[in-house]
């Protein structure tokens, strides 16, 4: 009968030389390295039961192994999660939405299909915070990004573009359609209770800038010509829309 060793040499290899990939190529490997450390041992056992405790050991390695790099894969995507997102609505980040629109830009003029950009602003959010506290106005700007999380088609996304200030990307979509879809926003958040103290409610309304990308405009104007049409909405009284074709 032959012998085989379990010798801590053996499940050091085995675990070094383990790779997912190749699992056949590494059981060989631990039978060929337990051969060669079979005559010196504190003890011998028999081929059959080496065997089974190594392939137990693998097993262990294996499971603990990938184990291990779900983990990291899983905080690796949490970690992104949260570099492009804003704490604070849960929407994405002002870097995010560079990006993001860049990337739309890009596909608009490859394909030819239509984009538009909205800009929002809460009206006279300065004062709410002067009246009721910075954290009352932290409160109004999460149930803003509840909002608009909820208005969103799946192709669509927002962004706290900075301060009390919003932007929706929304591919596929002409100057029309955008203008729809913000007058919708619109109405949703001048009908919406923000809840600032118990018993206590107050409405808060937007103003909204709509611009329609032209093939092969340079992304700088594009935002400007929204954040513009939005600057205009508030001059124009609050609580509107302008979108100029």
């Amino acid at each position: 009968m032959g012998f085989f060793v379990i010798h801590p040499f053996v499940m050091i290899v085995s675990h070094l030389m383990f790779q997912p990939r190749i699992e056949s190529n590494y059981s060989i490997a631990v039978i060929i390295f337990a051969e060669f450390t079979r005559v010196f041992s504190f003890e011998m056992l028999p081929w059959g039961l080496s065997f089974f405790i190594i392939s137990a050991i693998s097993g262990f390695f294996y499971g603990r192994g990938r184990q291990a790099v779900d983990a990291l894969r899983k905080s690796q995507q949490r970690f992104r999660e949260l570099s492009i997102t804003d704490d604070l609505t849960g929407l994405f980040n002002s870097r995010h939405f560079s990006d993001r629109l860049k990337a739309e830009v890009e596909r608009t003029n490859r394909y030819g299909h239509p984009l538009s950009l909205l800009i929002l602003d809460l009206d006279n959010f300065k004062k709410y915070n002067d009246t009721f506290g910075h954290i009352a106005g932290d409160e109004v700007l999460g149930k803003a990004g509840e909002i608009l999380h909820r208005s969103l088609r799946k192709t669509d996304s927002a962004y706290r573009y900075g301060g009390e200030e919003f932007a929706i990307i929304l591919p596929e979509t002409g100057g029309r359609k955008a203008l729809h879809f913000a007058e919708r926003l619109r109405v949703t958040f001048e009908n919406q209770a923000f809840a600032i103290r118990q018993e206590e409610n107050l409405s808060v309304t937007v103003s909204i800038g709509v611009a329609q990308y032209t093939a092969e405009e340079e992304i700088a104007p594009f935002i400007k010509q929204a954040d513009d049409n939005m600057y205009t909405a508030k001059k124009k009284g609050k609580n509107r829309i302008y979108f100029s074709v």
